[in-house]
């Protein structure tokens, strides 16, 4: 959607094996500035339309928007555009091994990879990628004072900057895929989808409201994830029906 907007200055990054933060959060990717509060672009365009599950975010966070950029800037001369954004995002989901391995192990202590018809739910991240859209709240990075946002302050709900940023992107991009089961990762991101819902702004039937956010600095997420695991395989068999 902003891609071509930024198009220029991506291909004027220097090639690096990796980008630090004075390379990419500078004014030439700078989407959004409001009182302490920036955001980003990021090369996180690409919906998957035939995605059959949604993993939803708050928001991309350092790591995940270093290897995005960092996959579109040594691969942008040999894909189309398509290719190109799709793979980033495949290459950033959910990135960092302990982030990514703790999804996919409570993703499979629910029985998402049976639903699926799939032996692994960490398919999803490799050659059954087609049936996963991962996506974000606020889809582009946004740092508070310069470090990862975490939901919290300001609140997403409370902060019109956000709300408009969830009115633009996320409807639109949620509707496009209506039929997915929608796993929100984290109280945060289930508040804005049961307000979401509320609204009558989407049409997503089976939302697994209060799944835990998968990072290891989670410290609720493994009692959370108890405390709720029989209520989501019980919404992901009514929506196998």
């Amino acid at each position: 959607m902003y891609f071509n907007n930024f198009e220029m200055s991506l291909r004027q990054l220097p090639l690096k094996s990796t980008y630090e933060k004075e390379d990419l959060m500078t004014k030439d990717f700078l989407f959004l500035k409001e009182d302490h509060v920036e955001v980003y672009w990021a090369p996180f365009e690409y919906i998957n339309k035939d995605a059959k599950v949604i993993i939803l975010g708050i928001t991309p966070g350092w790591t995940q928007m270093e290897l995005a950029f960092n996959y579109v800037r040594h691969n942008i001369n040999a894909e189309e555009y398509e290719q190109l954004i799709c793979n980033a995002k495949k290459n950033a989901s959910f990135g960092g091994t302990t982030m990514r391995k703790n999804l996919i192990e409570m993703l499979d202590g629910i029985g998402l990879n049976q639903f699926l018809h799939i032996d692994s739910s960490e398919q999803l991240f490799d050659d059954k990628h087609d049936l996963l859209h991962t996506t974000s709240v606020l889809r582009y990075p946004v740092f508070i004072d310069g470090k990862n946002y975490t939901g919290s302050q300001p609140k997403m709900l409370n902060y019109q900057a956000f709300l408009r940023i969830i009115d633009e992107l996320l409807v639109p991009e949620l509707n496009s895929i209506p039929n997915a089961v929608i796993i929100p990762t984290g109280k945060a991101v289930s508040e804005v989808l049961k307000y979401l819902v509320s609204e009558n702004k989407i049409m997503n039937q089976t939302i697994l409201f209060n799944f835990p956010h998968p990072s290891g600095a989670n410290g609720h997420r493994k009692k959370q994830y108890e405390a709720n695991r029989e209520t989501f395989i019980a919404q992901l068999a009514a929506a196998m029906n």
